[in-house]
């Protein structure tokens, strides 16, 4: 059964409506060929990275996915994709493709739209979506805005360490969990090291929509909470966004 446009692009970073030019063959010389490699030209960009946002009008490798039948030469899909190697021209693996009349409905609507590329409210409706799964399996959901920053006391620095920091948030709202309005202790890492530096680093008089999780051990003698999660952190007007989705 085909996958839906939603589960492509939650697997996919790059789509594009391509027509297929040649098959068995290839732009780059650093890729093996066989009956599955084709060279597709770029029609439009659906969604990528920012690198890869300006390919329409060029030639790019597309090594097909094994599980759909191959693409005759002078048709058009949109193909989703990941990169596979990236030089003098760009080869990517192909993870799933669709009908072109499959996303006319985005494109049209980005044509009307300040979107830039036709998946990009998609791509927010997965960000929400998302967001409300993490806040879900959240100890506590809050609105409030930093007050002060400190070091917290009694860790050891060392290799790949946290560097433990806490928080005191004025609580103006709480959206879940058993928190009141008013001050609280969230610990958060304060590293930049590769294990943390994702995790929220609150700044000074910073507002926002805090998605926090219980503490346990040392750190509860610290703080009730922590920040861990890259999307811990969330603009006040994601707030309408959660609630939206829990009615």
């Amino acid at each position: 059964m085909p996958e839906d446009v939603t589960a492509l692009v939650r697997k996919a970073p790059l789509s594009f409506l391509g027509t297929v030019v040649r098959l068995g063959s290839a732009r780059m010389t650093a890729v093996p060929v066989d009956d599955r490699t084709a060279v597709v030209q770029v029609d439009q960009v659906l969604h990528a990275p920012d690198a890869f946002k300006r390919l329409a009008g060029t030639e790019v490798t597309v090594q097909l996915s094994s599980e759909v039948d191959p693409p005759a030469v002078g048709e058009s899909a949109a193909f989703f994709t990941q990169g596979m190697v990236y030089g003098e021209s760009l080869a990517v693996t192909e993870v799933g493709r669709l009908p072109a009349d499959a996303v006319q409905e985005h494109v049209a609507l980005a044509a009307t739209s300040a979107d830039a590329m036709p998946f990009a409210a998609l791509q927010r409706d997965i960000r929400d979506a998302d967001m409300v799964t993490h806040a879900d399996d959240a100890d506590a959901v809050v609105v409030g805005v930093v007050v002060s920053l400190e070091q917290a006391d009694g860790f050891r620095p060392s290799e790949h360490s946290p560097d433990w920091w806490r928080a005191q948030l004025d609580v103006e709202h709480v959206e879940r969990g058993e928190v009141s309005p008013g001050r609280i202790a969230v610990l958060y890492p304060n590293s930049l090291d590769f294990r943390w530096y994702k995790a929220p680093k609150p700044k000074a008089s910073q507002e926002g929509m805090w998605i926090l999780h219980a503490t346990s051990g040392d750190l509860s003698r610290q703080a009730p909470f922590q920040l861990l999660h890259p999307d811990d952190y969330q603009p006040v007007q994601k707030l309408d966004a959660l609630q939206a989705a829990r009615r």
